[in-house]
C-alpha cells in the first residue's frame, strides 16, 4: 500500500495557511528544533497539498498567494538541496583521496626492490 492520500472532498487548506506553515517549519529547522529528516517528509507532503490547493477550483488561488506559497516551499527546500550538494562534494573528495592512495600503493609496489 502506498503512502498516497487521495481526497474525495476538495481540500480546505489555503495557500496562505501552507505559506505560514512552511515559514514556521523553516524557522524551527533553522533553530535546530526539529529533525531535518522529519522536515523532508513534511515538505514532501506539503508540496502535494500545495499542488492540490493550486488545482482546486472551489477557491481560486490568487497569483500572489500562489507565488508566496511556491517561494516559501522553495525556501524550505533550499537547505536540503545545499546539503545534498555538500554531501556530493565531500563524497567526491573522499573518492579522489582513495584513488590517489591506491595509486601511490601501486607505485610503491612497483618500485620496491625484490629480494
Amino acid at each position: 500500500m502506498e503512502n498516497e492520500i487521495k481526497l474525495e472532498v476538495p481540500t480546505r487548506t489555503t495557500a496562505a495557511g501552507l505559506t505560514r506553515l512552511a515559514a514556521g517549519i523553516f524557522e524551527l529547522l533553522h533553530d535546530n528544533s526539529i529533525d531535518s529528516r522529519f522536515v523532508a517528509e513534511l515538505l514532501e507532503r506539503m508540496e502535494k497539498e500545495a499542488q492540490s490547493v493550486i488545482e482546486t477550483p472551489v477557491e481560486a488561488v490568487k497569483s500572489a498567494d500562489e507565488f508566496a506559497l511556491r517561494d516559501a516551499l522553495a525556501q524550505l527546500r533550499r537547505p536540503f538541496n545545499q546539503s545534498e550538494t555538500d554531501l556530493l562534494v565531500q563524497t567526491h573528495a573522499r573518492l579522489r583521496a582513495n584513488d590517489q592512495r591506491s595509486l601511490r600503493q601501486k607505485r610503491s609496489k612497483k618500485t620496491a626492490p625484490t629480494i
